[in-house]
């Protein structure tokens, strides 16, 4: 009994046939010693969203920005096209807690002034 002879697929080339398919991304096939893929790029949103919330510990209104990048950030680097999830994530945590610190401030002030 002999082995079947691979049928060749319509409008292709003979060296790709049922076998070969799905041909391999070219980044994994050249990601030996010697082959160099750009590393991914940062989000800004996520860059924007740690200083943001550093910024606002001493300047307060900036806090919600860094919320709103930080969703911003967590949303462009969902896909893995981007890095700086952490950052975002750090950056959003951070912006919520010191929009909370700043909201019970203000509050607390407001309230024993009268």
């Amino acid at each position: 009994m002999s082995s079947p002879t691979p049928r060749l697929l319509p409008d292709s080339a003979p060296f790709v046939n049922e076998f070969t398919r799905p041909l391999p991304d070219p980044a994994v096939t050249f990601s030996g010693p010697g082959y160099y893929s750009p590393a991914p790029r940062t989000s800004g949103f996520a860059t924007a969203a740690l200083l943001a919330s550093l910024v606002g510990v001493i300047v307060g209104f900036v806090a919600p920005l860094a919320v709103i990048f930080g969703h911003l950030g967590v949303h462009h680097t969902r896909n893995n096209e981007r890095t700086g999830r952490g950052m975002a994530m750090g950056g959003m945590i951070l912006g919520y807690a010191v929009s909370l610190f700043w909201a019970v401030l203000v509050t607390t002030v407001w309230l024993t002034s009268s």
